[in-house]
């Protein structure tokens, strides 16, 4: 198996992606270019009848097009109604620009990123001060990784669930932050947002800590986490492996990766240099899959919680029980970082993210298995 955190998981991310129900009320309409086998069809189809979003034309949505400005401002103004009660203004993007969601831009029909409308999310939800906090991500000896643009607010919109994991088949429209936002991708995270839970702010909010609570790490385990850091934000692709669509094990739809593919890009196919000292994980980690990697580690290899340590890799299962955990009950993959936080790629978070994995975290306490030791120690 190479990602989902479960099956079930999954149906739900996938229903609530494709197949949302139209609000009571709204107008439904069909579009030439948004067939019932659309990904987004259930997104769009909310999107225009609830007004969050005009189609570009009366027959068509315009799923491929850019988004423009003027756009991303409307569904930034309708989730300000939604969340603060203030009325959508006549000119949502004077609106926006006004509010400081959104930068102007070229004007109204200027193209936006998935950062930059993410970023009008956050802003939206009063989330900034949160955003920033992940963005000064630090070790608690006061080393600083280098970061990917819009860290902070990547992990944020991911935290309170908005952003959407494509399913699989259609990975192709995975967006990376710093990519042009398209009009599918928009509606599919207009959705989101206009059914965001009750807890999706106190989430966010949470996760601000880890912004102070990495442990010190060693000079060779900040060039292997510091690595795995810069691709926090990258989609969740089915089978992905590499940043690129040009993995060196094949062809895959999207750059990106999923949970033993991010595991694999960062302790497999890379080799660091730290002072005298080189090292990779290639010889160590030999297979690809989360199912077969944990079909080989024997249980004297297998590493309870309270022995981990930076760097070593993560595995969880629907049956953990330690040591003993039976290989195929596991199902997903990550490294950890300390502390109780560990990175890893998956489909409810629609990409890399940090998540803390300790005492009340929910899943990703009970049920972790058990971990496994690539790295050296002390180096």
């Amino acid at each position: 198996m190479r990602g989902r955190l479960s099956a079930l998981v999954v149906g739900m991310l996938a229903l609530l992606a494709t197949s949302p129900a139209v609000s009571a009320g709204s107008t439904v309409r069909s579009f030439t270019d948004v067939p019932t086998s659309f990904w987004a069809h259930g997104a769009v189809l909310w999107s225009v009848g609830n007004c969050w979003m005009i189609p570009r034309g009366t027959t068509t949505f315009g799923t491929s097009h850019y988004a423009s400005r003027v756009t991303a401002s409307r569904v930034l103004a309708q989730l300000n109604r939604l969340r603060h009660g203030v009325s959508v203004s006549a000119t949502p993007y004077q609106q926006a620009v006004a509010a400081g969601w959104i930068d102007p831009g070229k004007g109204t029909d200027d193209t936006i990123t998935q950062w930059e409308f993410d970023r009008g999310v956050v802003r939206v939800m009063g989330l900034r001060e949160v955003a920033t906090m992940i963005g000064q991500l630090h070790t608690t000896d006061g080393w600083r990784p280098t970061l990917p643009i819009g860290f902070g607010v990547e992990q944020t919109v991911r935290a309170i669930g908005a952003r959407v994991d494509v399913p699989a088949g259609a990975d192709a429209w995975e967006e990376w932050p710093m990519q042009t936002l398209r009009r599918a991708d928009l509606a599919a995270e207009a959705y989101r947002l206009g059914h965001l839970s009750s807890w999706a702010v106190v989430s966010a909010q949470q996760k601000a800590v880890v912004g102070h609570a990495l442990p010190p790490w060693t000079p060779l385990k900040r060039a292997v986490l510091g690595f795995a850091l810069r691709y926090a934000g990258s989609p969740y692709v089915w089978g992905g492996e590499s940043p690129s669509t040009n993995s060196p094990y094949g062809a895959q739809a999207a750059g990106g990766f999923d949970c033993s593919g991010f595991v694999w890009w960062v302790m497999k196919m890379q080799t660091y240099h730290v002072g005298d000292l080189s090292w990779s994980g290639n010889a160590a980690v030999q297979w690809r899959s989360t199912y077969d990697m944990a079909a080989h580690i024997p249980a004297a290899k297998r590493i309870p919680r309270t022995g981990l340590h930076p760097g070593d890799i993560l595995f969880w299962s629907s049956a953990p029980d330690g040591a003993a955990t039976a290989w195929n009950t596991v199902y997903h993959t990550g490294i950890y970082l300390g502390n109780g936080w560990t990175i890893n790629s998956h489909g409810s978070g629609a990409g890399v993210t940090l998540d803390y994995m300790g005492t009340g975290a929910g899943w990703y306490h009970d049920a972790f298995a058990f971990g496994w030791r690539v790295m050296p120690l002390g180096k």
